[in-house]
């Protein structure tokens, strides 16, 4: 009911008023100058009138409807000036805060127990800053030590439903807050004085004497609630802090009284307990031979929970304590409620999940049975396929026996003396086609052990600027014969590999480069160093292979159409045995080119089978053998520790351009024994930090110079960069390069070494 008498609807009012006032004197001018015009134009007579008239009604409307807000503006202004001092005729301090925690009413009372927060008590403060400013002028005195301590417990009362408690004000006053909620989610806080109470508290105290003094001094200083009662169930001394939680006014219960008024002054405060447990408390205190410990929980209005303990004292008296576990409780009902909505959502999950399981499983299975039949039509074709392979194989071996035989025949009519002139031609026709048949079943049948597995490479080594040698002598005759120039560019790499495979790619690669080059054109063989290795490359500026006919160059049977329409002789089956070859030796073979520019065929050779770099020491079954350089230099060897292929291969072929012989190894024991066992001078030591074995680059490097005793020259080449491995190289003298190594720091190193 205070609420709808507060200033904002008395403002609210008063500014109605005011509109409709000046929308009043607006009306009022535009009616005089209405009825001037009419007056000055007679022949305007009655109509004139007409129009003012309307304005006259509407002003009639606003008086009326001012008159009416002016009545309510009155009577609020009473009503207020009537609350105000009903408010301010209560004993008490109160003050009403409206459901946004902002002052509504604040009684004289109350201003009188806080003077200092005078300015800020009046309607709109809100009670956030009325707490804060209370802390920060000092009138509470707990807070003085801890400020913000005691704004948010008093933040923390404010938000309950019902509350109430006992404060100290600096000046040595006591004062009871009570809070209370309305019904419109505001509050009303109610302040008593009650240090006139204290000050004759701690007079009876002190008056107090022996064990009951004692006894009362102790009770007033403890926390929680005690009330202690004798043999016959009187009071003997309670505290300040039960008299709050119970809700019963601390100085309306006095020693001597029984513990059954007591009781019903709790009741009167609306606490609630089962009938059941008012019972067993009745009980448990009449019966004094059977007393153990009981617990009860009385629910006060607000769900505040108070929990008394029953507790048995000598001479058959007996003391209660009281705590509040409000906060507890609600604590505990909020966690069994997100218990069970997390229980909830956990079995909403564990279904979905089981859902997703069953599809999941489902897919798993046709997955696997799509897998098990592509297996089957894998194994299958895999099957078919090299059951095609053996039968063309065993066919075209088989071929070949009675060919042989029939070019033998063919042979000995030739020479024979019973051959007419005119059937040599019919010969040489028949020999023509036997060749061509010949060749045909020789590819196919190489075709055919590649495909079947049947081809066993046999490695040795294999000067290039040789091959390209011979195979320069055997095609120059017919590279003069169609008139195309054949250049070969000399080479001193040589490489292991199958000496038979890889002449029989480069010549299949040369033969067609001479074959589809017209006349006038050139063709150049040669090599190219590359960082991965080399490349054997032969290029011709004959017709060129378009762009969608180089994915098939390779198949086998493809005879690309030629721009002049005549087609070369071939078979189609040179360039599908030579790629068969490549992958067997471990190379790639591949093609670019251009329509009308030519063609270049690439032969890409890693560089592990590269002899200019390696050269194996020991054991041609180890897994990573040492490898020697055959650069030439100075007798002294530059000493590799690395079990990285790769990165070692670059670091020999760094240091054959730089001409210095080099021996690599994997491991400390590898280095030591090629060492030993060729009876080689090294000059310097590189070595990574991570080896075989379990003898690290730094300790190798100590060892290699103590079993060697010699102080070789060392460097650390590695990827660790922390400050530890650093210190360690530098102990022993060794220097650091961290990866990626730039060359020109390992060159300037070097040539500070004067090596």
């Amino acid at each position: 009911m205070t609420a709808s008498f507060d200033g904002r609807d008395e403002l609210g009012l008063s500014q109605q008023l005011e509109a409709l006032q000046r929308e009043n004197h607006k009306l009022r001018t535009i009616r005089d100058a209405l009825m001037q015009r009419a007056d000055g134009e007679n022949d305007l007579g009655r109509a004139g009138y007409m129009l003012v008239q309307p304005v006259i009604d509407v002003e009639t409307g606003v008086e009326r409807r001012i008159k009416k807000l002016a009545r309510a503006v009155s009577e609020a202004k009473i009503a207020r000036r009537q609350l105000q001092q009903a408010v301010d005729a209560i004993a008490e301090g109160f003050i009403l805060y409206d459901a946004e925690d902002r002052i509504v009413l604040c009684n004289r009372h109350y201003r009188a127990i806080f003077p200092e927060l005078g300015l800020l008590l009046h309607s709109g403060t809100r009670f956030a800053d009325l707490i804060r400013a209370a802390a920060e002028t000092g009138v509470i005195a707990e807070a003085v030590t801890d400020p913000e301590a005691w704004i948010a417990m008093r933040q923390e009362l404010h938000g309950r439903e019902n509350g109430q408690f006992q404060q100290m004000l600096s000046d040595g006053r006591w004062i009871q807050i009570s809070d209370r909620r309305t019904d419109d989610g505001g509050h009303v806080t109610t302040v008593s004085d009650i240090t006139h109470f204290k000050r004759l508290e701690e007079s009876q105290l002190e008056g107090m004497s022996g064990p009951a003094g004692l006894l009362a001094r102790t009770v007033a200083s403890v926390a929680h609630g005690v009330a202690v009662f004798d043999q016959q169930s009187r009071l003997v001394t309670w505290n300040s802090q039960a008299a709050t939680l119970l809700k019963v006014p601390y100085f309306e219960v006095q020693p001597g009284q029984s513990v059954g008024e007591l009781l019903r002054k709790v009741w009167a405060q609306r606490a609630a307990l089962p009938a059941k447990l008012r019972q067993e408390v009745r009980s448990w205190i009449s019966d004094k031979n059977s007393r153990t410990p009981l617990r009860v929980e009385l629910i006060f209005p607000g769900d505040r929970c108070v929990v008394l303990n029953f507790r048995d004292m000598p001479h058959d008296g007996f003391v209660v304590t009281m705590t509040d576990v409000s906060k507890q409780l609600r604590a505990a009902r909020l966690l069994e409620q997100s218990k069970e909505q997390l229980e909830i959502h956990v079995e909403q999950r564990t279904q979905q999940l089981l859902k997703l399981n069953g599809v999941l499983q489902d897919e798993v299975r046709r997955h696997r049975e799509t897998t098990a039949d592509l297996e089957r039509m894998r194994a299958t074709a895999e099957a078919a396929n090299l059951s095609k392979t053996r039968f063309l194989a065993a066919a075209s071996h088989d071929l070949l026996q009675p060919l042989n035989s029939a070019r033998l025949y063919l042979s000995a009519l030739e020479t024979s003396p019973y051959v007419e002139p005119g059937g040599r031609e019919l010969i040489d026709n028949i020999a023509k086609s036997f060749a061509s048949i010949e060749t045909l079943l020789n590819a196919l049948l190489e075709i055919s052990k590649m495909d079947a597995g049947g081809y066993r490479t046999k490695l040795s080594l294999v000067s290039l600027g040789d091959l390209f040698d011979t195979l320069q002598t055997e095609f120059s005759a017919q590279a003069r014969q169609k008139g195309v120039e054949l250049r070969v560019v000399p080479s001193s790499v040589s490489i292991y590999s199958d000496t038979r495979l890889l002449r029989s790619i480069v010549q299949n690669l040369l033969s067609n480069a001479i074959k589809y080059s017209d006349r006038g054109g050139r063709v150049l063989v040669g090599v190219r160093h590359r960082k991965a290795g080399i490349t054997v490359e032969i290029i011709d500026n004959g017709p060129g292979i378009a762009i969608e006919d180089q994915a098939v160059v390779f198949e086998e049977f493809r005879r690309l159409r030629q721009p002049t329409g005549v087609q070369p002789p071939g078979l189609g089956l040179g360039l599908a045995t030579a790629r068969r070859a490549a992958s067997l030796l471990g190379c790639k073979l591949s093609v670019h080119s251009a329509v009308g520019r030519g063609s270049r065929f690439i032969l890409s050779v890693p560089s592990g089978q590269l002899h200019t770099r390696w050269n194996a020491l020991d054991g041609a079954n180890d897994d990573a053998p040492v490898r020697l350089a055959t650069t030439p230099g100075d007798d002294r060897y530059m000493l590799i520790l690395e079990n990285d292929e790769a990165v070692a291969g670059a670091m020999g072929m760094l240091f054959d351009q730089w001409r210095h012989r080099s021996i690599v190894a994997p491991s400390y024991s590898r280095m030591l024994g090629a060492v030993l066992g060729t009876g080689i001078m090294p000059k310097m030591i590189i070595a990574d930090l991570h080896l075989d074995e379990d003898v690290d680059g730094i300790d190798a490097v100590v060892r290699l110079r103590n079993d060697l005793k010699m102080d070789i020259p060392a460097a650390l080449v590695t990827a660790e960069q922390s400050r530890e491995i650093q210190e360690r190289a530098k102990a022993n003298n060794i220097e650091y390069f961290s990866k990626p190594l730039k060359p020109a720091q390992l060159r300037a190193y070097l040539l500070h070494l004067e090596l």
